[in-house]
């Protein structure tokens, strides 16, 4: 175990989700449960009845993060109101910015919005074999 990469959380929105799930990489996710951050209009998004996903978020449910307070929810709403962004992005982008956090995404439209807010994005790849 590397204690340097479990010290840091990193929030993870669905597309790179479904590319770790469709890479065969989930036992990543569940060597790094405490490091990661699956926002609730994500997990609605991914959690497929018995995939590996669904799998990972029964197993572990405290990876799942709801708004925790009126700024992230308010910073959502702002930013699912831009075109081309979808709930799942609007809430991974929302709670990484508001709690300071990277984002695994994989969508360009919604990785170069994360970006525009300030946020650090990494890749799927970037996550599992570097971050």
């Amino acid at each position: 175990m590397d204690i340097n990469r479990d010290l840091f959380q990193y929030v993870l929105d669905s597309s790179s989700l479904i590319n770790i799930e469709r890479n065969r990489k989930i036992s990543h996710l569940r060597n790094r449960k405490g490091a990661i951050i699956i926002p609730e209009k994500v997990a609605v998004e991914v959690n497929m009845p018995n995939s590996p996903l669904h799998r990972l978020i029964s197993r572990y449910p405290f990876i799942v993060h709801p708004f925790q307070n009126y700024e992230e929810e308010e910073e959502y709403l702002k930013i699912r109101g831009q075109s081309g962004i979808d709930d799942g992005e609007a809430a991974a982008i929302a709670l990484a910015s508001k709690r300071n956090l990277p984002l695994v995404i994989d969508d360009k439209m919604g990785k170069m919005k994360a970006e525009n807010h300030g946020i650090e994005t990494l890749s799927w790849q970037d996550f599992i074999f570097r971050g």
